[in-house]
């Protein structure tokens, strides 16, 4: 009697086992099935300009179900220095979406050898020999070394932050220079057509300055008026006719 508890104990162990065994083996091969069913075999490229996504294949065969949308995103712009934006989206079972837009040069900047293309937040999207665009061209006091850059690096002094702030905000009230002149922390020279000149200051603030513009070109405008220049480095602006 205690011979066949032991054998019915054992069957039922082993049953146990084995029921186990087949639902461990169903349940890997389901999630098998569909990590296999939700990889990315494709990706769909939204773009208003021929482009070419670099390390396109590293995404493919991921999961879609453990994609980071964001994280792929930030990626992909720090491998694409011309891409401004990036947004990616899920398209079930298989598909990723990538919706992108580039930067547009804003301004050109004189150096040593050359010239750098500038987007409006001081990226650099072109080193170039000489300058055939109609962008605005900034003379720099101290020449930057073309060699110290590379496209995709950022410009990150102050004072051509401050030019391309300043270059942004003329754009909105229809006012665009030809050149800038940035001869020292406190001097920035917009020279624009028929030989006006707006001068800004790195020192007072920027918002300061870009409200008083404002306030004086629309009054000018209803006035009917035309400055020779503006000086906006002071408390007070100082307007020549």
């Amino acid at each position: 009697m205690s011979l066949n508890t032991s054998l019915v104990k054992f069957l039922k162990r082993i049953k146990s086992i084995l029921f186990f065994s087949l639902l461990c083996l169903m349940s890997f091969l389901t999630f098998f099935f569909v990590y296999k069913f939700f990889l990315i075999k494709n990706i769909q490229l939204v773009s208003d300009k021929e482009f070419s996504l670099i390390n396109k294949d590293k995404l493919i065969n991921k999961s879609l179900l453990f994609a980071n949308n964001d994280q792929i995103a930030k990626k992909i712009i720090k491998e694409n220095y011309l891409l401004k934006t990036a947004t990616v989206d899920k398209v079930w079972p298989d598909t990723l979406k990538i919706s992108v837009s580039f930067y547009e040069s804003c301004v050109s900047l004189m150096v040593n050898n050359g010239f750098f293309n500038l987007s409006c937040d001081g990226r650099i999207l072109h080193k170039l020999n000489d300058s055939k665009s109609n962008l605005p061209i900034i003379n720099y006091y101290q020449k930057l070394n073309s060699g110290s850059f590379q496209t995709g690096d950022w410009i990150d002094y102050k004072d051509i932050k401050q030019t391309l702030f300043f270059i942004d905000k003329l754009k909105q009230i229809n006012l665009s220079p030809l050149t800038i002149d940035i001869k020292g922390q406190d001097m920035l020279v917009f020279n624009l057509i028929d030989s006006r000149k707006i001068i800004f200051s790195n020192n007072k603030d920027k918002e300061i300055q870009d409200y008083q513009l404002e306030l004086i070109i629309r009054q000018f405008k209803i006035e009917g008026k035309e400055f020779e220049k503006i000086d906006l480095r002071f408390d007070k602006p100082i307007i020549s006719f």
